[in-house]
């Protein structure tokens, strides 16, 4: 009996390995630097209303999205380098924007910073930075898509 129990925690161990590799495989594969057709640090090419899902791609699987274009979040400039979240409930925030590393970082006055990264002028991934490492969170992002 012990034979056994030890056979299936190998080999479920190896499965969780072989999962684990492949998650963080895909995770590798999310976008880090944005299109350089789209000037980063500035809060004009967010303006307008979004949709706000997951990454789609093989084996990926995707729920109904967090937000869809019924209730859309709305991203408006406030300001060359300042942005404005409206999201569907009424809440408010706002965001100062920076330009680093091909890329834009959302800094709110209080919470988790974001890290946006343009795929084209309709979408984008954001990835939130944990506020205890300041590491982003590179293996969760959301995507923006305009409505």
């Amino acid at each position: 009996m012990q034979v056994v129990g030890h056979r299936l925690g190998t080999l479920l161990a190896g499965c969780f390995g072989a999962w684990a590799m492949a998650s963080t495989a895909v995770a590798m594969n999310f976008p880090r630097e944005g299109s350089p057709d789209i000037s980063n640090g500035v809060a004009a090419p967010f303006a307008g209303q979004w949709w706000i899902g997951y990454p789609e791609g093989e084996g990926m699987i995707n729920g109904t999205p967090k937000v869809d274009c019924s209730a859309p979040v709305e991203l408006m400039p406030d300001g060359e380098a300042r942005l404005r979240y409206s999201a569907p409930n009424g809440a408010e925030v706002g965001f100062d924007l920076v330009e680093f590393s091909g890329r834009t970082t959302w800094l709110p006055e209080q919470g988790e910073s974001i890290i946006a990264v343009w795929i084209d002028a309709d979408e984008f991934f954001a990835y939130s930075v944990d506020l205890g490492t300041g590491k982003a969170r590179w293996d969760d992002p959301s995507v923006y898509r305009r409505c």
